[in-house]
């Protein structure tokens, strides 16, 4: 999903990480942010947000705007995505770069303090910690949620994987009910991003509505049955326990590993997508 397609323009971002996530900023604007923007709800691609590579992104962007890739295109020049496409393309520039980086799947309380939302943002290695950064966040949304800390250096705590988010409400710590998205919250929500969160473990960095194996036994409006419970709970301990085990578990399980035939919910409707693996 990250790999860059062969283009000129893509020759001239600099290696500044500052400089590459404005670059993603200025070429992705946010379905649900459309408005902030000055766009019409009439004149928003809302198509776009189906694209699933790095690749097909960039093509869309070329085929928009010819403007230089380090010009930040006005909203309606730039490819219409959601949180997933923003982080994405920015680990596939820092992948590009040799800086080890990765897509995480999970939850971000910093929209609405009171609610846990699903979001996905990047983790980069930088030879000692993984830095949790937030490339969707620029100036005009980190003034419209006052956002009070580095959206690109992290504190701990503003950001839950779906892992972390499970075990954190499996512990009683947080209620899964404050967790979700639009008319979609609870338990079963947590569930379908930690499954996401695995496949963005390793490397396959799939769309949210993007279903397969254990996933395509349950919806995010049901009630999980106690099988699955089971299942999500020593799958969550098996990935906190570092690369080795979430590999291997990924490797091993079908309920888990993406295969080259998923199913992908449109509006609602089930939709057979075959992926290039």
């Amino acid at each position: 999903m990250t790999v860059l397609p062969q283009h000129p323009a893509l020759d001239e971002i600099p290696v500044d990480p500052g400089v590459r996530r404005r670059c993603v900023q200025g070429l992705l604007v946010h379905r649900d942010w459309a408005g902030a923007y000055g766009l019409a709800a009439e004149t928003v691609r809302l198509d776009e947000q189906h694209l699933r590579s790095t690749k097909e992104v960039l093509g869309r962007a070329f085929e928009i705007c010819g403007e230089p890739i380090t010009v930040a295109r006005q909203p309606a020049d730039r490819v219409v995505g959601i949180c997933r496409h923003f982080t994405v393309l920015h680990t596939a520039f820092l992948r590009d770069q040799g800086v080890p980086a990765r897509v995480r799947c999970g939850f971000a309380n910093y929209f609405d303090r009171s609610k846990w939302y699903d979001h996905w943002i990047t983790e980069r290695w930088d030879s000692s910690r993984w830095i949790r950064e937030d490339p969707q966040i620029d100036e005009l949304q980190a003034k419209v949620i006052n956002i009070d800390f580095d959206p690109y250096d992290q504190p701990a705590g503003q950001f839950l994987t779906g892992g972390e988010a499970w075990r954190a409400v499996r512990a009683g710590d947080l209620d899964a009910s404050l967790f979700g998205i639009f008319d979609m919250w609870g338990l079963a929500f947590i569930a379908g991003n930690v499954l996401a969160d695995l496949g963005c473990l390793n490397k396959v960095e799939l769309l949210p509505w993007d279903s397969w194996g254990m996933g395509l036994g349950f919806g995010p409006h049901d009630s999980l049955r106690a099988d699955i419970v089971e299942n999500i709970d020593v799958l969550t301990r098996a990935t906190a326990g570092g690369f080795d085990a979430r590999r291997r578990r990924y490797t091993t399980d079908d309920a888990v590993r993406v295969p080259a035939d998923i199913t992908s919910f449109i509006d609602g409707e089930p939709v057979a997508v075959h992926l290039e693996l």
